[in-house]
C-alpha cells in the first residue's frame, strides 16, 4: 500500500511538471507571437499610406508629365500639338510660353485658376508661385520637383483610381526597428542628385545616421522632407528581385534631445514611379545603398501601371 502511494506521488508530481512546462512553453510562444504582433498604429499607418496615393495630389490620378524649358509650345488633344492631351480634352487648348522664370498661358476656351477664378489667359512666376489650371476633371500645374520642370496633369475622375491597389508587405517584425544617433555635419554637403529620368538637382544633406543591424554598423545620409522629417531614398540586397530595382523610400522623424533616431524599415515604401511613369523619383545614392538585405516594409508593386491608360 505505500509502495502504491509513493508511485502515485511521483506520476503526480511528473504531471505537474510536465504540465508546468507545457504552460511555459505556451507562454513563451504566444510571447514570442506577442513580440512581432502588428500594432495597431502601423496598421492605421498603412491604411494612410493608401489613402494618401488616392488622394488628390497623389500619385495614381496622373495623366501627363510633359517637360518644358524655354520656348512656345501647343497644348491640347491633336496630334500635331507639342504637349498632346488625352482625347476627351480639346484639340486645341492653350499657347504657351516659357521665359526663365515666367510661363504664359493663352487658353481658346474659359479655365479655373485655382478653382475659383476663371481666366482665358494667365501668366506667373512658377519659381515662387503656385498654381493650377482646371477643366472638367482635368487638372494641370508646372512641376517643380527633383530636378524636373514640366507640366504635370491630374485626372481627377482617372478611370483607374476605382481599381483595387494591392500591396504586398513583409511581415511585420520589431527586430526591423532600428535605434541610430544622429550626428550633424558642421557645414551641410549641398550635394547634385540624379532623378529617375536623368535629370540632375541640388539638395542638402545635414548630417549622418549610424545605425547597427545584427552586430553589423551602417550609415544613411538623409535630406530634409517638406514636413520636416529625415527623407532616405535607400536600396538593399533585396532590390530588383523582391523589392523594386529602383530602391525604396524611407521617413524618419528628427532627432531627439540626445540625437537618437528610429529607424522603422517596416515603413519602407515603393517609390511613386513603380505606379505611374509620370513621376521623377529619386535614385538612392552609393552612400545610402545597404549591402544586406532589407527584409521588412512595402514589396515590389507588380500592378496595373497606372499611367498606362494614357500611353
Amino acid at each position: 500500500s505505500d509502495m502504491k502511494n509513493i508511485w502515485i506521488l511521483i506520476i503526480n508530481i511528473n504531471f505537474i511538471n510536465i504540465m508546468k512546462f507545457i504552460v511555459a512553453l505556451l507562454l513563451f510562444l504566444s510571447s514570442c507571437v506577442y513580440q512581432d504582433k502588428e500594432p495597431n498604429e502601423h496598421i492605421a499607418w498603412k491604411k494612410k499610406r493608401m489613402d494618401a496615393l488616392f488622394a488628390e495630389d497623389g500619385y495614381l490620378n496622373i495623366a501627363g508629365f510633359f517637360p518644358i524649358q524655354n520656348g512656345d509650345y501647343t497644348m491640347g488633344s491633336e496630334a500635331s500639338n507639342d504637349i498632346k492631351l488625352p482625347a476627351d480634352m480639346p484639340e486645341k487648348l492653350a499657347k504657351i510660353t516659357v521665359k526663365d522664370s515666367l510661363i504664359y498661358f493663352e487658353y481658346t476656351e474659359v479655365v479655373t485658376l485655382n478653382d475659383t477664378v476663371k481666366i482665358k489667359s494667365y501668366s506667373y512666376n512658377y519659381y515662387s508661385i503656385n498654381n493650377s489650371f482646371s477643366l472638367g476633371s482635368y487638372l494641370w500645374f508646372v512641376h517643380m520637383d527633383s530636378g524636373s520642370k514640366a507640366i504635370r496633369l491630374r485626372n481627377l475622375n482617372h478611370p483607374l483610381l476605382n481599381s483595387e491597389l494591392a500591396i504586398e508587405f513583409y511581415d511585420y517584425s520589431k527586430d526591423y526597428i532600428v535605434k541610430g544617433k544622429y550626428k550633424k555635419y558642421v557645414e551641410p554637403k549641398i550635394l547634385n542628385f540624379q532623378n529617375i529620368l536623368g535629370d540632375v538637382y541640388i539638395d542638402t544633406i545635414p548630417g549622418i545616421i549610424h545605425f547597427t543591424i545584427n552586430g553589423d554598423d551602417f550609415s544613411f545620409e538623409p535630406t530634409i522632407s517638406p514636413s520636416g522629417k529625415f527623407f532616405l531614398a535607400f536600396g538593399d540586397l533585396t532590390n530588383g528581385k523582391e523589392t523594386y530595382g529602383g530602391g525604396r523610400f524611407l521617413y524618419v522623424l528628427p532627432e531627439d534631445e540626445k540625437n537618437n533616431v528610429i529607424i522603422d524599415f517596416n515603413k519602407s515604401l515603393n517609390p511613386p514611379c513603380v505606379f505611374s511613369t509620370f513621376t521623377t523619383c529619386p535614385v538612392p545614392r552609393k552612400e545610402n545603398n545597404l549591402q544586406i538585405k532589407i527584409e521588412s516594409g512595402e514589396k515590389n508593386y507588380n500592378g496595373i501601371l497606372f499611367s498606362s491608360v494614357y500611353q
